[in-house]
């Protein structure tokens, strides 16, 4: 079964909103609930709200709700709370952006409770050394996005990079939404939360192919090894 990340798509159309309050350095250790303010530039809000670049999701009750009729497990629905924005009242009455009190459709973030790790000998990924001593992990081979600049066209050009086969992230059998203890600062899910959020039609979203589930059976076969 493939993994895939939830990412934002960056889409001009749908309200921005950024994170507010305390923050540990973990998404496991962050303070709750959620605060968030919004940003200027529209006032429709989509099903999906990035706040926390990818590594948390503000969704619609009605995104929670699909997700929960169709069992998915690994996931909360917890309130979150808005703050007004912090400039001027005549600056922000020029620009477009949600407003409060908000009336819109009740909004909460979808909170990741269940964690795994990575099989480091079956997934491709450079340990990387941080200036205090520690490590961290960058994955090769997997779908991701890159932005150069284009001189002659004189803009910001984005391209989609494939995955490449046979490399990426793998982790023992599971299924749902999870975050990885190496990449904590991401969301992941299945094949099959992918196929609710994409047959719902939900909005403001974008998956990345990262990787594969690996069952018990093959682990097992692998190590007896069997055929």
């Amino acid at each position: 079964m493939k993994i895939w990340r939830f990412s934002d798509p960056s889409k001009a159309e749908y309200a921005r909103a950024s994170r507010r309050g305390s923050w540990a350095g973990s998404p496991s250790r962050r303070v709750r609930p959620l605060v968030i303010e919004w940003e200027p530039g529209s006032d429709v809000v989509g099903d999906f709200t990035w706040p926390g670049f990818d590594s948390e999701l503000v969704v619609k009750e009605s995104v929670a709700n699909a997700l929960q009729e169709a069992e998915v497990p690994g996931f909360e629905f917890c309130a979150i709370e808005m703050l007004e924005n912090s400039e001027p009242a005549k600056r922000r009455s020029k620009e477009r952006r949600v407003e409060l009190p908000y009336s819109g459709s009740n909004l909460g973030e979808l909170h990741v409770t269940t964690w795994t790790r990575l099989d480091r000998e079956r997934s491709t990924v450079t340990e990387v050394k941080n200036e205090d001593g520690t490590t961290h992990v960058v994955p090769r081979g997997v779908q991701h996005m890159e932005q150069t600049w284009d001189r002659d066209r004189a803009e910001l050009i984005t391209r989609l990079h494939p995955r490449v086969a046979g490399e990426g992230l793998v982790v023992r059998e599971t299924n749902g939404i999870f975050r990885i203890q190496e990449l904590p600062a991401w969301v992941f899910c299945t094949d099959d939360v992918k196929r609710v959020i994409d047959e719902h039609g939900f909005t403001n979203v974008r998956f990345l192919e990262m990787g594969d589930t690996l069952d018990e059976s093959a682990i097992r076969t692998t190590r007896t090894g069997g055929s």
